[in-house]
């Protein structure tokens, strides 16, 4: 007996596939560019999801429609299944090196937008991969650390700093910038670049404070900003919430072990300085709520301070002049947005949360306009919201004054801001998502009309339109989701007759 009624399609776990007659030689090409998109976007902070879903975008755009994508934090991996007429294909690459760089990202993303629309085939989109990652950073490198001085200088700004440590912030974090080039060129471990970041913006502190009557406060809390891995957070929410827990607690394990050694920096500084005899007076109730400014000149040098760190945090990462003016755009509005709520009574993590939530929004708007990848924006509308202050407040609590009650409170805090920080952004871009794929008159007054370039891969996204698969002899023609060039499967030898046929006719 069979039940009257409509039934769900069936799931697709352990289907064989049925795409067949590509050639090893096609899909050989088109894994290994598959596997060089995935490196850089991971290499550039990416979350999981847009990787995979962006990688299987390129490779049903060359009618590899059966391609396997996994990433496992450092190591990426693409394979094709076996079919009736080949054996499966499978490659391997380890991500080592995560410099930064958002030219490079905004150039991928070009990339994408190119190859999934028609037009290149895999040879050129191999050269152009190869003149992509080839190509030195768009900025000298003193670029890049007055672009963290700047940085420095607007988060010291936003946290309420008078002129004398805005200065000191901003040169201490170029001189960090700097030392943490060295030792990454010399091999040394993340962890000690973080360490050895926060002992320096200590030491700098307590001297601001010993000889200048300078509050540590806001100097330690600059620097601790600076060195914090906030889209290493935001990833790792997301692929939680998307599914990849395997890499999302790498993420988050990873984020951690940083912070740790943040965290062993400022033990290391303060214990130097009361070594040194100098005893610093910071008294801090834990359950102090989140105060923000309520004097117009405190909003506007506040609001500037988040403004200039998020355009000079841009800058810092090599990323193109057009995506500047909406970096500090994201950044000024996050600050306006988690001001005005602090100032009608909102806790800091749910202020946090709702700020987050707006910067996830913007982002997406920004990347459906093509005006910068959403992680530009997204990495520089957070950055001001991260939890500097608390974390160097549980330090202090820990070490200096031994009020481990107090301190675990701080540290529970910073912790609920951080995780308030990438649920936000998040939940942004599945608000923001619609926008993407038939919202109506909204959606096409934001949306250019077009291929998508890199995926965000959190809610509804544009899907690929379904073109016709190549035609060959004796073999069946499929319909797959692609929008590019038929792929040249057959050889010049697969086309030449044998000589014993040519002498009979």
């Amino acid at each position: 007996m069979a039940l009257r009624g409509r039934r769900e399609p069936a799931t697709g776990a352990g289907q064989r596939s049925r795409q067949a007659g590509l050639g090893d030689l096609h899909t050989r090409k088109v894994l290994d560019l598959t596997i060089r998109l995935a490196e850089v976007m991971l290499s550039s902070g990416s979350g999981t999801a847009d990787i995979v879903a962006t990688a299987q975008d390129v490779a049903q755009a060359y009618q590899l429609t059966d391609c396997v994508v996994d990433i496992t934090f450092n190591t990426v991996i693409v394979s094709a299944p076996p079919t009736a007429e080949s054996p499966p294909l499978t490659i391997v690459r380890a991500v080592r090196n995560r410099a930064t760089d958002y030219t490079r990202l905004a150039g991928l993303d070009g990339l994408v937008r190119r190859i999934t629309a028609g037009g290149v085939t895999v040879d050129e989109a191999h050269v152009a991969m190869d003149e992509l990652t080839e190509q030195s950073h768009p900025y000298p490198r003193w670029f890049a650390s007055a672009g963290w001085a700047g940085f420095a200088l607007g988060i010291a700004m936003l946290l309420g700093g008078g002129w004398l440590t805005c200065i000191l912030a901003a040169i201490t974090s170029a001189v960090i910038d700097q030392v943490g080039r060295w030792l990454l060129r010399a091999g040394a471990p993340l962890f000690f670049y973080h360490a050895v970041g926060a002992f320096i913006a200590t030491l700098v502190a307590v001297a601001a404070y010993r000889f200048a009557d300078q509050g540590p406060t806001v100097m330690v809390a600059t620097g601790i900003v600076v060195l914090l891995s906030g889209m290493t957070l935001v990833g790792s929410v997301q692929d939680a919430l998307t599914g990849y827990m395997v890499t999302a607690m790498a993420r988050l394990g990873d984020a951690v072990f940083l912070t740790a050694g943040i965290v062993v920096g400022i033990v290391a500084g303060l214990q130097v300085a009361t070594l040194a005899g100098i005893r610093m007076a910071l008294h801090i109730d834990a359950t102090e709520s989140f105060v923000a400014p309520s004097q117009p000149a405190q909003i506007l040098i506040a609001v500037l301070g988040a403004s200039l760190a998020g355009v000079c945090l841009t800058l810092a990462y090599y990323a193109p002049l057009r995506s500047v003016v909406t970096a500090g755009m994201a950044a000024g509005t996050a600050e306006l947005v988690l001001i005005g709520l602090g100032n009608v009574q909102f806790g800091q993590v749910l202020a946090t949360g709702v700020a987050a939530i707006g910067v996830g929004l913007l982002a997406t708007l920004v990347s459906i306009r093509r005006q910068a990848p959403a992680l530009v924006t997204a990495t520089a509308g957070i950055t001001p919201m991260l939890p500097g202050l608390a974390i160097f407040r549980a330090v202090f609590n820990f070490a200096v004054e031994e009020k481990f009650n107090a301190g675990l409170a701080q540290l529970l805090a910073a912790a609920a801001v951080a995780l308030a920080i990438g649920a936000g952004v998040v939940m942004g871009e599945l608000l923001g998502s619609p926008l993407r794929y038939r919202a109506g008159r909204v959606g096409d007054f934001v949306r250019i009309e077009g291929p998508p370039g890199l995926r965000r891969a959190v809610g509804r996204v544009v899907h690929l339109r379904p073109s016709e698969s190549p035609a060959r002899p004796g073999a069946r023609r499929l319909r797959s989701r692609s929008v590019a060039l038929e792929p040249e499967t057959e050889t010049a030898e697969d086309t030449e007759e044998p000589e014993s046929d040519a002498e009979e006719k």
